[in-house]
């Protein structure tokens, strides 16, 4: 199995407290965010990485480069549609992975490792999303992406939807429908992951995984969240 992060939108809303550099490469821990997702998702047994990128991709490249790539296997593809929706950026990597299924994550999602470890072993041939069911103590939820689950299936998932018992992690292992359901979102001019979604919602193929009590995760879309994550979550 491979790993993708999607690395290439411009995180506007951070986007004045990080002089322009992409999020990704904040400060965290002895690394950054980027180097925290490479090592945990590392740590599952996955060796392979997909990495898109786009807005000042150069500041990632250089990263890794002048790192070794942390001895990780890199592939990095460029999006230069980096300004549309990150559903593009995932449809690139099709011919990288292979027909196989593969491990989804945001660049600005860290996650604990063994949530990540059961997304990746998880037996189901369905996609799957790491959902958390601990709706209360979401930091900055109005923000966040949501699902509605009935037992493990989801049924619904966006961020205003109005009845919601689950919150979207930024943790997936998709199979080639979720390629084909891209395309088809797009000819109706949709172009982000949660629209390709829902069609496997739709088509009774989307199921969630929950992290539990004792796993961490966190989505760094804003300045606060950062601050949040530095003061409050260790991984």
């Amino acid at each position: 199995m491979k790993a993708v992060v999607i690395a290439a939108g411009i995180g506007s809303r951070i986007l004045k407290e990080t002089d322009n550099i992409p999020k990704t490469l904040l400060p965290y821990g002895n690394g950054t965010i980027l180097s925290t997702i490479l090592k945990n998702i590392y740590q599952v047994g996955i060796r392979n990485f997909i990495i898109v990128v786009g807005y000042q991709s150069r500041y990632i490249k250089d990263y890794l480069k002048k790192n070794n790539y942390f001895g990780y296997d890199i592939t990095f593809i460029e999006n230069p549609r980096w300004r549309e929706g990150n559903g593009i950026s995932v449809l690139i990597t099709e011919p990288e992975v292979s027909k196989e299924d593969f491990l989804l994550s945001m660049s600005d999602h860290i996650v604990s490792f063994g949530a990540l470890k059961r997304v990746a072993d998880y037996k189901s041939a369905k996609n799957l999303l790491l959902v958390d069911p601990q709706t209360e103590g979401i930091f900055d939820i109005d923000d966040a992406t949501k699902v509605l689950f009935d037992n493990s299936r989801i049924v619904d998932i966006g961020k205003n939807i109005s009845q919601f018992n689950g919150i979207d992690c930024g943790i997936f292992r998709l199979t080639n429908r979720f390629f084909e359901a891209m395309r088809e979102v797009l000819k109706a001019d949709c172009d982000s992951i949660s629209a390709a979604v829902n069609i496997l919602i739709k088509n009774k193929d989307m199921e969630a995984v929950f992290i539990e009590q004792n796993e961490s995760w966190i989505d760094i879309d804003t300045y606060q969240a950062y601050q949040y994550c530095l003061n409050n979550i260790k991984f």
